[in-house]
């Protein structure tokens, strides 16, 4: 055979070098994005340049992929209202079916007046009414397109004071290092742009102490802040890990829950001599009691896992796998009456746990834990101290077979008696199977004799004589939009119910402690 007839048997040999090659530049370019992946974990793991670079863009990225509408209300928590004419039953009625969906009705002359219906039954009150505002709301009082934190409400239903939101001024007021409060970030991130609600207490000299929650950033607690009336100025601004409800306690004193936040692993030894079972925590988020002064300064932290796990009831963590084991979403302190249980002093703080369906009391001098109770109520919000030894909180899903499925139950330890105080006998036929998975803010009224009730999804709250159940009043986040810059004319021409979180007694400075 001739040289050239063997030359068609060298193509298969050509062929495979340029597979093998390509097959080179594959394994090679698997290489890399191993090499990069595994670089970029450990990046991650030790936090190091360019960690919060790559951070931040991820963030943006996701952000900008959800459609990120910068300013302007959270219209994903709005909902349109009934006409004028409709009665409280159709508004419960169209309550129920609050979500995400958006329902636009015409503009509404009466929004304002609408918001509160002051119905009085059970004698006349006197006692003004603190009502926590959303972003965008309260246009009328308030200059757009922030609105007001909120608004302080006469008996007659006149707005008597405003705290308006000026968010930019309070980002600019923060009076703590960001490296001890690292968070991610989207590019542009502000709060005028992500904060989604927030949660006010009074000072008794009419300042307000607020805590933010906002979106597109992690973590969502967004700090904590002491603002005065009818300016708006902000004293000063935590951008800590403060969230759920705040507690003052005097003009120099409030009760803040907070977190760190810490990835790494940590053991817990539980059971006898504590070497029976050693708890593994993975979880970032470490609830915390935050006690701060009337200037914003931290005066001290107390750790709640650890308290929990020093003490006789440490067993109940072996469940608590959770992100947020314990999920702390108040802390009061127990008034100068308290007693009559074991465990209970005054100037001792009570936690209200939800993912342990429990609540705690916390020695007022070396912070231990006294106590633990647990009971028919789960997932509980809110819990406080009224007098004596009992307390108060909103069950969000325990019921009592008869009442509920959510309700406010009294618990007295003295006696271990439980009392399902709203629903009742007297509540309206269709506020009798009122269902509130998650929230649930309250307060109670300086004589003790009512309470005011958030159904946050509904946009409604209540005000509810404790002897009977009866509902006095009804009060809506009902806010009429038209005017607002930066949206389309089919949103800002409307009237609009907001989701409602807080509310609260205004005067409440001449309760017992």
């Amino acid at each position: 055979m001739n040289a050239t007839a063997a030359l068609p048997r060298g193509k298969p040999a050509r062929s495979l070098g340029k597979w093998a090659w390509r097959l080179a530049l594959f394994l090679i370019a698997v290489a890399a994005a191993l090499g990069t992946f595994f670089a970029g974990m450990h990046i991650h793991q030790v936090r190091v340049f360019p960690y919060q670079l790559l951070a931040t863009a991820h963030k943006t990225l996701i952000v900008n992929a959800g459609l990120w509408v910068a300013g302007g209300p959270d219209f994903r928590a709005a909902q349109c209202t009934p006409s004028p004419s409709d009665s409280e039953t159709q508004v419960d009625r169209l309550s129920k079916d609050l979500g995400l969906r958006q329902l636009l009705c015409p503009v509404r002359e009466d929004a304002a007046a609408a918001r509160v219906e002051f119905v009085g039954r059970g004698g006349r009150l006197t006692d003004p009414i603190l009502v926590k505002g959303e972003f965008g709301t309260f246009l009328d009082h308030c200059p757009a397109p922030a609105g007001c934190l909120a608004v302080e409400y006469a008996r007659s239903g006149v707005i008597a004071r405003v705290w308006p939101f000026r968010p930019e001024k309070i980002a600019q007021a923060n009076i703590v290092s960001e490296s001890d409060y690292p968070r991610e970030h989207p590019v542009g991130w502000s709060m005028a742009r992500n904060i989604r609600h927030f949660n006010v207490s009074l000072f008794p000299g009419g300042d307000l102490l607020v805590m933010f929650r906002c979106a597109d950033n992690h973590p969502t607690a967004c700090g904590v802040a002491r603002i005065s009336p009818d300016d708006g100025e902000p004293r000063w601004y935590r951008k800590d890990y403060s969230h759920h409800w705040p507690h003052v306690v005097d003009e120099d004193l409030a009760l803040v829950p907070g977190s760190r936040i810490a990835e790494e692993r940590r053991s817990y030894p539980i059971g006898p001599q504590r070497r029976k079972t050693h708890l593994e925590l993975k979880c970032a988020y470490r609830d915390q009691v935050n006690v701060i002064n009337g200037s914003g300064d931290l005066l001290e932290e107390i750790p709640l896992f650890e308290a929990i796990a020093a003490s006789r009831h440490a067993g109940i963590l072996v469940g608590a796998t959770e992100c947020r084991p314990l999920h702390l979403n108040y802390v009061h302190m127990l008034g100068e009456d308290a007693g009559g249980a074991a465990g209970i002093a005054p100037g001792d703080l009570v936690v209200s746990l939800r993912n342990l369906s429990a609540f705690g009391v916390l020695d007022k001098d070396d912070r231990r834990l006294k106590r633990l109770v647990r009971g028919s109520f789960h997932r509980q919000h809110g819990v406080r101290h009224l007098e004596k030894a009992r307390f108060m909180m909103f069950d969000n899903l325990g019921t009592d077979g008869t009442w509920g499925p959510s309700r406010l139950l009294m618990v007295d330890l003295a006696t271990g008696e439980e009392t399902t105080l709203f629903p009742n006998d007297a509540t309206p036929a269709h506020l009798r199977d009122w269902f509130a998975e998650a929230r649930g803010q309250f307060d109670v009224s300086s004589d003790r004799s009512r309470v005011l009730l958030v159904d946050p999804q509904g946009a409604r709250a209540f005000e509810i004589r404790l002897a009977d159940g009866l509902v006095l009043n009804v009060f809506r986040q009902l806010h009429d939009l038209r005017g607002f810059a930066g949206f389309p004319e089919r949103l800002t021409h409307s009237a609009w119910l907001f989701e409602f979180h807080g509310i609260h007694y205004a005067n409440r400075w001449g309760e017992r402690r």
